[in-house]
């Protein structure tokens, strides 16, 4: 390959350019992984709450009848 230098250049900064712009998606992926598991986290936290709390509206329904309450809640 007969390149001049300026030719060269301009070979070395394209491919850098390349490597860079590959770099950069990598690491926007890899935060993006990240943040779904710490979305997936909190969004197990929160169905875990949901169930807590069906769990203590039911307890109250009963401790509600158990002292005479309205029977239809």
């Amino acid at each position: 390959m007969n390149l001049t230098l300026e030719q060269w250049l301009a070979l070395i900064t394209f491919l850098g350019g390349i490597i860079f712009a590959l770099m950069k998606f990598y690491h926007v992926f890899s935060q993006l992984e990240d943040s779904m598991k710490e979305l997936k986290q909190a969004v197990d936290r929160l169905n875990n709450h949901e169930i807590r709390i069906s769990r203590l509206e039911e307890q109250n329904k009963t401790l509600f009848r158990g002292i005479g309450g309205n029977k239809n809640d």
